[in-house]
């Protein structure tokens, strides 16, 4: 049986054999540094003497405090981190502005938005609310390879109502698709909004239906869960269009 560490693992022994051997060399040193400035006091040496004394006491403190070997994967790895960025927004009109930015400034491919809430966008007072709904088709129509997918929560009259209007305004956007979920809880859930599966809003109604609070994230591994939960109720969905379909011929069918 081969018992040959791999390649990694030996590069790794060797980097610490040869710390070690550093480690000692630079033991023996510090023991001669001082033996020679004990003899230096002894016998009188003028002070330049004693400098290369002193840059190698330097050097093997700044060693002892301060490994250089293996800096460069150190460094690296601090290059290659993406730290999250994180945000609280108290109110509708920050958390609205904020997302609108988000969009405007950075968004490139896709946005993935959620809005499970009893009362709809129209009922939202403040202006940053209505310039972010907005703002959203306004990105889908700059440019035709972007992509928007909306889940819809209509689980009120009025959302049904406003579902109704959204569809005609959107349906000749062709890379705008909405899909409706029918649920029957009586309260507001998480809302969210993932922007190029990178940034992440989250909302939180409050008491009423003007109140909202929420935050925001910028990290891509945390972006991919919220993709991934999204995907799952997306792909669960119906498409607006399909929901639209059947509640009309529904409400057109006369009951016995």
């Amino acid at each position: 049986m081969d018992a040959t560490p791999p390649r990694n693992q030996r590069k790794s022994l060797a980097s610490l054999s040869l710390d070690r051997i550093e480690d000692r060399i630079i033991t023996v040193v510090c023991v001669i540094v001082v033996g020679a400035s004990v003899l230096g006091a002894v016998f009188d040496w003028p002070p330049a003497a004693f400098l290369p004394l002193i840059f190698v006491a330097l050097y093997a403190i700044l060693r002892c405090l301060l490994p250089l070997r293996g800096m460069d994967r150190t460094l690296e790895k601090l290059a290659n981190h993406q730290c999250t960025e994180f945000r609280r927004y108290k109110n509708n009109a920050e958390f609205y502005s904020a997302l609108r930015t988000a969009i405007l400034r950075g968004a490139e491919n896709q946005l993935d938005v959620w809005y499970v809430r009893q009362a709809p966008p129209s009922t939202l007072a403040q202006k940053e609310a209505k310039q972010y709904f907005d703002a959203v088709l306004d990105w889908a129509g700059g440019n035709s390879s972007r992509s928007v997918r909306r889940l819809i929560c209509v689980n009120s009259d009025a959302m049904r109502k406003w579902a109704m209007t959204h569809f005609d305004q959107t349906c000749e956007v062709q890379n705008y698709e909405a899909h409706v979920v029918e649920w029957d809880i009586k309260a507001d859930l998480l809302n969210m909004a993932i922007v190029d599966e990178r940034v992440v809003f989250l909302a939180f109604s409050g008491g009423t239906e003007q109140v909202i609070r929420g935050m925001s994230m910028e990290d891509p591994e945390a972006a991919k869960y919220f993709t991934d939960y999204f995907n799952q109720h997306w792909h669960k969905s119906e498409t607006l269009r399909t929901w639209v379909a059947r509640t009309t011929s529904q409400a057109a069918t006369p009951t016995p």
